[in-house]
């Protein structure tokens, strides 16, 4: 709604653009605001009214409560499935999950070390995992280096 004032020379305080802004709707700004519909229903009313709010707050704990034990479950469930599933660290079963080949650009190299650090790296996998995705990082690290080294590239300088 746009409210168009009209200045009479003097500033408008808060007030003059609130009543503009009423009289714009159509509304009475000096009027008593009505009391909300709970504040003028009998005593009967609000008891009802009352009621039906405690009875739709123990619905919702009820919903959350489930909503919250399915959410804990499925965790429980995924950490033990993600735990009983520990990769490797050999150097070769990591050099056949890198799949190098001898036709890899320096960039190609490059994007293979970020692709496996998104996987591995131990920032990002549980805290009891974290040993064994430090010594898959360092061997990917040395493959990865030991390509570049034989192709005569360096490891670019990390980025800061």
């Amino acid at each position: 709604m746009r409210v168009f004032l009209s200045s009479s020379g003097r500033p408008l305080g808060f007030g003059d653009v609130l009543e503009a802004v009423f009289r714009s709707a159509g509304l009475d700004f000096n009027a008593a605001p009505t009391p909300a519909p709970h504040e003028a229903a009998s005593p009967q009313q609000r008891a009802e009214h009352w009621q039906a709010r405690q009875a739709a707050e123990r619905q919702r704990e009820q919903r959350l409560a489930t909503l919250s034990a399915s959410i804990a479950s499925y965790l429980e469930h995924r950490v033990e499935v993600r735990s009983q599933i520990s990769r490797p660290a050999d150097p070769q079963s990591i050099a056949r999950e890198l799949a190098i080949t001898t036709r890899m650009s320096r960039s190609d190299l490059n994007r293979l070390r970020r692709t496996f650090a998104l996987e591995n790296h131990p920032d990002r996998v549980p805290t009891d995992e974290r040993e064994n995705a430090t010594r898959r990082m360092m061997i990917a690290n040395m493959l990865i280096d030991g390509e570049m080294k034989r192709r005569g590239q360096r490891r670019p300088p990390p980025i800061r």
